[in-house]
C-alpha cells in the first residue's frame, strides 16, 4: 500500500464516520432535544443548545463531504488536505485540553467520555493523515 492510497482510504474512513452527522443536522427539533437529554440529562435542552449542536453536526458533515471530494485526487487537493490535517490537529488538541481542564475529575461521567473519545479519535486521525501526507511525493509539474 502506498502513502497515496493510505491517504485516500483514511479520507474515505473520515468521510464515512462524519457524514452520519448530517442526520443530526437535519433531525426534527424534538428528536434532537430528546437525544441530547438522553446523552446527558443534566444539560438544559433549550433552543441555544440544540442549535449549537445542530451547527456542530453540520460542520462535521461538511468535513465528511470535503474528505469525499479530496479522496478522489490526492495530488490535486494536497494543499487543502494539509490545511484540513493541521486544522483538525489544532482543533482536536485544543478541544481535548479544554475538555480536560473544564470538567473536574469527579464529574467525568456519561457525555464527557463520548466527547473525549470523539476528540481523541479526531486527534489520532489527523496525526495519521499528516504522517501519510508527508510521505506522498509532490506532484510533478508539466508545463
Amino acid at each position: 500500500m502506498t502513502a497515496e492510497s493510505g491517504v485516500k482510504w483514511l479520507l474515505r474512513f473520515i468521510a464515512f464516520t462524519t457524514l452520519f452527522a448530517l442526520i443530526a443536522a437535519v433531525m426534527p427539533q424534538p428528536w434532537l432535544a430528546y437525544m441530547i437529554h438522553k446523552a446527558d440529562p443534566e444539560v438544559p435542552v433549550g433552543l441555544f443548545v440544540t442549535y449549537a449542536f445542530r451547527m456542530l453536526m453540520g460542520v462535521f458533515a461538511f468535513i465528511g463531504l470535503f474528505c469525499v471530494v479530496c479522496s478522489t485526487d490526492v495530488h490535486r487537493y494536497r494543499p487543502l488536505i494539509w490545511i484540513l490535517g493541521i486544522a483538525c490537529l489544532i482543533g482536536t488538541f485544543a478541544g481535548l485540553t479544554a475538555l480536560l481542564i473544564a470538567v473536574p475529575s469527579d464529574q467525568r461521567i456519561g457525555f464527557f467520555w463520548i466527547a473525549f473519545a470523539d476528540q481523541a479519535e479526531g486527534l489520532a486521525q489527523s496525526v495519521l493523515l499528516l504522517i501519510l501526507l508527508f510521505r506522498v511525493p509532490p506532484p510533478t509539474r508539466h508545463y
